[in-house]
């Protein structure tokens, strides 16, 4: 579960393999070093009992750049519920319960956009440039005491401009195959602290 958060982002920087057909074919021309970060955003939809806690996870991200993979930046990106007008209306279409937009809150938008910055500039001087993405932290949590079984079916939908809108990435994921060992998982997706209320 640590890592599905990750997956959308993962996928842009990688060519959006194991998005659809349509979705990789509209993003054919983006690029996550000249892109417009204020409008990226994802989106994400649990089964009945979970519940998407964006501002309890962050994104450790490092820059290395050339053949030695020198670090030339780092930040820790937090992240908040995403509150557009737009966005419930356009995810309406894909049907379901309205999922939750998640996106960098100003002060890791600052941060992001010098990281960005710094390496759009290494690579037009053609030294190559990589990142790390690792995610700390809980992307959600059970109001269950226990963590049901089965699969736990999670979409994933990604706004990379307003142009293109929302595109769906992952259509029922079972983040159950993120994580195989089943006291990690329950790590990673500990109970709300609503449950823990009497009453």
């Amino acid at each position: 579960m640590r890592r599905l958060l990750l997956l959308p982002l993962l996928s842009i920087l990688s060519g959006c393999h194991g998005a659809s057909l349509a979705t990789q074919w509209k993003l054919r021309d983006f690029s996550i070093a000249s892109a417009d970060l204020t409008q990226l955003r994802i989106a994400a939809r649990g089964p009945e009992w979970m519940t998407i806690t964006p501002e309890k996870a962050a994104i450790e991200t490092t820059i290395r750049a050339g053949a030695n993979e020198r670090e030339i930046g780092a930040a820790v990106l937090h992240l908040q519920t995403a509150a557009h007008p737009s966005d419930k209306l356009e995810l309406a279409r894909f049907g379901g319960g309205a999922p939750t937009a998640i996106e960098l809150d100003a002060q890791s938008l600052a941060a992001a956009r010098e990281l960005q910055h710094e390496a759009r500039r290494l690579k037009a001087e053609g030294v190559r440039v990589r990142g790390n993405l690792h995610l700390d932290g809980s992307f959600a949590c059970r109001r269950d005491r226990a963590l049901p079984p089965g699969a736990i079916p999670t979409e994933i939908y990604v706004h990379v401009n307003d142009e293109l809108g929302w595109l769906p990435l992952y259509a029922d994921f079972d983040a159950r195959l993120d994580e195989t060992n089943p006291e990690k998982l329950e790590q990673s997706i500990p109970r709300c602290p609503e449950a823990h209320k009497p009453g």
